[in-house]
């Protein structure tokens, strides 16, 4: 089946096209953290439900590239790395300046920059570019194309519905996390190191931060620096202990 650029594709088509890539974004991450690293299921997407937007842009990216390059092998493995890296970047800069928080950080990858994107990554994104013309995105019309125009606008409009639903709770989480962020602040400032032992006053508003930590260890926060790493510590420190105590069990 010949490969469409997303622009001569109809708006539901392209909609189900990128719920699908963050779809297989969110297992993949899954996967490579939640089972090989934390070694149980963690969800890893910004959102409540099983996607990881920046893989549905990054794979519209590549559907956005000439289609002279899809014929292609090494053009197209460096186009798209260079576009996804863009994606990539762009992404993390506005989330930060619209959360003031730092969602991933590369700085411990050699050859990063800023630590929003690495050499490691951008040479994945260029693996993936490849697959995606020459075999996922094949499928995925195959697919698509078996379904009548009525299921496939009534599935985007329901996947849309439920989309939306889910970013304003994700917004409603975030305002939560900055206005908690801001009482764990002022405790700190007004009892220093012992803030920790009164923190448990916030303990349900804490569960809301410590689900966004455990989804992305390497969470900063501009405004909340350190106060969110002794955070990270208070959640590791209780890893460790359940841990323990799994282990005499």
């Amino acid at each position: 089946m010949t490969v469409l650029p997303i622009y001569e594709l109809p708006f539901k088509t392209v909609f189900l096209i990128f719920i699908i890539f963050s779809f297989v974004g969110w297992i993949s991450e899954v996967l490579y953290v939640g089972i090989f690293f934390e070694h149980k299921f963690v969800n890893r997407g910004f959102l409540h439900g099983p996607i990881c937007p920046i893989y549905g842009f990054g794979g519209l990216t590549i559907l956005l590239l000439p289609q002279a390059l899809y014929s292609t092998w090494i053009p197209l493995f460096c186009a798209s790395m260079l576009f996804c890296t863009i994606v990539e970047y762009l992404s993390s800069w506005i989330l930060e300046k619209l959360f003031h928080t730092r969602w991933w950080d590369y700085s411990h990858y050699k050859f990063n920059i800023r630590g929003r994107v690495c050499l490691l990554n951008s040479l994945l994104f260029g693996a993936l570019g490849v697959v995606i013309i020459h075999f996922i995105q094949p499928l995925v019309m195959q697919f698509l194309s078996l379904f009548s125009d009525f299921t496939l606008a009534l599935t985007a409009d329901i996947l849309a519905a439920a989309l939306t639903v889910d970013l304003l709770i994700t917004v409603r989480r975030l305002v939560d996390f900055s206005v908690t962020m801001e009482k764990v602040r002022a405790l700190h400032e007004k009892h220093g190191a012992e803030f920790l032992e009164k923190i448990e006053q916030f303990k349900p508003k804490l569960k809301n931060v410590e689900s966004f930590i455990h989804r992305f260890p390497t969470l900063k926060s501009i405004n909340y620096k350190e106060e969110l790493e002794l955070l990270k510590e208070r959640v590791k420190d209780r890893k460790a202990q359940m841990l323990k105590k799994i282990r005499k069990n």
